[in-house]
């Protein structure tokens, strides 16, 4: 005798559940809270190779960005493994085709070099952001107690108008979401530009790889190296 499972599955049963944002609008998220998160890629400077008068100013401005801003952020460093494999064979036919033999040699030998060197130590490349949050409990904008909240309870007796109620709610809220995230972001970037650091914010196709890498490192533990040698001014004049 053969017994059906008749339990159903839970029809919220994928892994979008466990997710804390619920959507992507524009280039920000949407967390299930109502909140919201702007996050800024940023470039980096190398500090040791500035002398040390540059050094204490970019110490002191960095000092100076912090104690100015007067809203939370979250600086978010991300390490990667480099994989140069596809780098280094690239450059190997390169050195086949190169008729200088003295730089033929030298192309060999930086191979070596290359090989050698990720032998001992895994070369890393290092991303960092800048994460900005929207919360409910510090924006009247988003509270249940604005003009627009305090009916809500009244309106969800009516079916027919909660849904067009709550979309204009989550319109008019987003709205002075994104001027808020726009403002501070623009502080940012100003602040950070003294000391030449660039601060931009992920557009929306970006922001989609950011999570998906964040969220499956083990599909993004190696970064491909790009394959033409003439991006990374390995030219031979």
């Amino acid at each position: 005798m053969t017994v059906k499972n008749t339990k159903k599955e839970h029809p919220d049963s994928s892994t979008q559940r466990y997710l804390p944002f619920s959507q992507i609008r524009e280039n920000i998220i949407i967390m299930k809270d109502d909140s919201a998160r702007l996050v800024m890629k940023c470039s980096t400077i190398n500090f040791l190779l500035k002398n040390t008068d540059e050094q204490d100013s970019i110490i002191i401005s960095f000092q100076r960005f912090l104690n100015s801003i007067d809203f939370p952020i979250q600086i978010l460093v991300r390490s990667k493994k480099l994989d140069i494999d596809s780098y280094l064979n690239n450059l190997g036919d390169k050195a086949l085709k190169q008729k200088n033999s003295l730089l033929q040699n030298q192309t060999y030998e930086y191979i070596e070099y290359l090989r050698k060197l990720i032998e001992v130590a895994q070369i890393m490349k290092k991303e960092f952001y800048i994460i900005l949050p929207f919360d409910n409990d510090e924006n009247k904008s988003v509270k249940d107690s604005s003009f627009m909240g305090m009916f809500t309870n009244f309106w969800q007796s009516i079916n027919s108008w909660i849904d067009v109620l709550k979309i204009k709610t989550q319109i008019k809220n987003f709205n002075k979401v994104k001027k808020w995230l726009s403002s501070r972001s623009n502080s940012i970037k100003t602040w950070l530009e003294n000391i030449w650091i660039k601060a931009e914010p992920l557009s929306k196709q970006e922001l989609v790889k950011f999570l998906t890498d964040y969220y499956n490192p083990s599909l993004d533990s190696l970064v491909k190296i790009k394959k033409d040698i003439w991006e990374y001014n390995l030219t031979n004049n």
